[in-house]
């Protein structure tokens, strides 16, 4: 950055004193714009149309699971009726032996019918049709066992367990449950919501299946969402500051320009020292606040990352770099607060909760997007992080649509592509998930992510031959990836293939994956059955 003249000083306050008070000079702002995050040289892509994002008609009085897991956000604490399809259950014997590798499977029965309470509560999952993946399922928990109140002493150990692996429903059965749609229960959570089971019933099936995955009638235009907080207009020529001598603004300016090397090496502590010593030299200065935000988010440090940048978007709104990061640290900060209420609450550690739309305050940080985005709409990272607050906000056609913008913008994210094949795929559009994650693989061969999402997409719709080499692939670029193998597994043994089957699973169950998550006691249930 060149250091200003006293000539040039003195040329600014002839040009613009005229409009000054009496009692204070001012002179244009001549801080130059940060680089933006544009980019450059990326080959063009065609994204399919954003659908509507409009369930079908329910029946009045009940819900489906497709519209719980898509737009439960609303009903989180209220008791609901949903009526679906069996699609699978708990296995109480093969959970404790995932708990307890150390011991036998007959010790494990044995311990159960000495103490029923080690199995008192059973899950199961319910899906709008019978075929329906767990993926495409919500899950009911707290369901409780069956009293076992015969003496059972006469029966085998596998008999016992048989008879205790059968609740009152089967899988494939159409029933009604009521019960609390929530994120957690006493047992268990969910990042998109749990039913906890109070009732059930049996019920006629429909006489047709319902449209689980309507297609849109048209094309939506992707468009910049509308928002109430209008963005500044983008000046004619530099704004007036006040005016401030030589010595101070060449002083602070030194120090910016030693902030910004430092930021360049990834010496970040270093770089906070000296944007903080442009700032003591002059408070004016919002090109070491933007700067000094920029080094406390390569900290991840959020919170003091956002009153660095609140202070400069204060001087200069303007500027679209700067309302980017500050709806960036915005949306980070509401999560780790309202992350941290809720483990404090519940008595958790903060990676262990989950965090529903109704914990978030994300307006804030959806304005300062959107006025990024309107200032310069190839910010890609602001429209991916705009994309972010839509899909938290439970405005899943405006998350698709700042998500398509994000890749048009940077095609070479693979993040973007990730998030909305995720979402087209929560809401069982499959066949326009499949189509954005494998175009994310021709850019982006390498990326695991990618893989598992084709993979998903093809599992999803039963294409199970595509679905296992996709699944390889995934693993061959992340091998520790335990939710492609534990899918891998499941069709593996759908196709009968229990030696394959029985190698993923076993993989999964012994896992220190920490996606693996609820997967591994299903592993652990399906090697059960296996054992039969």
């Amino acid at each position: 950055m060149m250091r200003r003249t006293v000539q040039h000083a003195t040329l600014a306050l002839l040009l613009f004193a005229t409009g000054a008070r009496a009692d204070e000079r001012m002179e244009p702002d001549d801080l130059p714009d940060p680089r933006p995050e544009i980019a450059t040289n990326e080959p063009k892509v065609v994204l399919p149309a954003v659908p509507s994002f409009e369930l079908p008609p329910g029946e009045p009085g009940f819900h489906r699971p497709r519209e719980l897991r898509v737009r439960g956000a609303a009903l989180l604490g209220t008791e609901v009726k949903v009526k679906g399809y069996v699609t699978a259950s708990y296995d109480c014997p093969a959970e404790l032996l995932a708990a307890n590798r150390t011991v036998s499977r007959s010790v494990v029965l044995e311990a159960i019918r000495r103490d029923p309470s080690l199995c008192e509560r059973l899950w199961f999952y319910l899906g709008d049709t019978a075929e329906a993946s767990r993926d495409a399922s919500i899950w009911v928990v707290d369901v409780p066992r069956r009293s076992a109140t015969q003496a059972r002493d006469e029966t085998t150990l596998e008999e016992f367990a048989r008879w205790l692996a059968q609740p009152r429903i089967a899988v494939g059965d159409y029933v009604v449950v009521t019960g609390r749609w929530a994120t957690s229960s006493s047992h268990d959570k969910a990042t998109h919501g749990l039913l906890v089971y109070r009732s059930l019933e049996h019920a006629r099936p429909p006489a047709a299946a319902p449209n689980v995955a309507a297609r849109p009638t048209a094309p939506r235009p992707v468009a910049t969402v509308e928002n109430p907080a209008r963005a500044p207009e983008a000046a004619a020529r530099p704004p007036q500051r006040r005016w401030i001598p030589i010595a101070v603004f060449n002083a602070s300016v030194d120090h910016l320009n030693a902030c910004t090397r430092e930021v360049a090496a990834r010496h970040h502590d270093a770089a906070i020292a000296e944007c903080k010593a442009a700032i003591a030299a002059w408070e004016g200065n919002h090109l070491a606040w933007y700067t000094l935000a920029s080094a406390h988010i390569a900290k991840a440090e959020w919170a003091s990352a956002r009153g660095a940048v609140e202070r400069a978007v204060r001087l200069r709104p303007d500027r679209a770099m700067y309302q980017q990061y500050y709806g960036m640290a915005l949306y980070e900060t509401e999560q780790q607060r309202a992350r941290s209420e809720r483990a404090q609450r519940e008595h958790k550690a903060p990676d262990d909760v989950t965090v529903p739309a109704s914990d978030l305050s994300l307006d804030a940080a959806r304005d300062a997007l959107v006025r990024a985005t309107r200032l310069d709409p190839q910010l890609w990272r602001a429209q991916y992080y705009l994309g972010c607050v839509h899909r938290d906000l439970d405005d899943a056609r405006r998350a698709a649509e700042a998500f398509t913008r994000a890749i048009a913008a940077h095609p070479k994210d693979g993040a973007s592509y990730v998030a909305l094949s995720e979402l087209y795929r929560s809401w069982d559009y499959f066949d326009q998930a499949l189509e954005v994650a494998q175009l994310g693989i021709t850019l982006l061969p390498s990326d695991a992510d990618l893989w598992y999402e084709v993979g998903m997409a093809y599992a999803a719709q039963h294409l199970d031959d595509p679905a296992i080499v996709v699944f390889g692939k995934a693993l061959a670029e992340r091998p520790g990836d335990a939710r492609s193998r534990f899918h891998r597994g499941q069709i593996y043994l759908r196709q009968d293939n229990r030696p394959a089957a029985r190698r993923d699973l076993e993989a999964v169950v012994a896992s220190d994956d920490p996606q693996a998550g609820e997967v591994k006691a299903i592993a652990a249930e399906l090697l059960s059955r296996m054992k039969w």
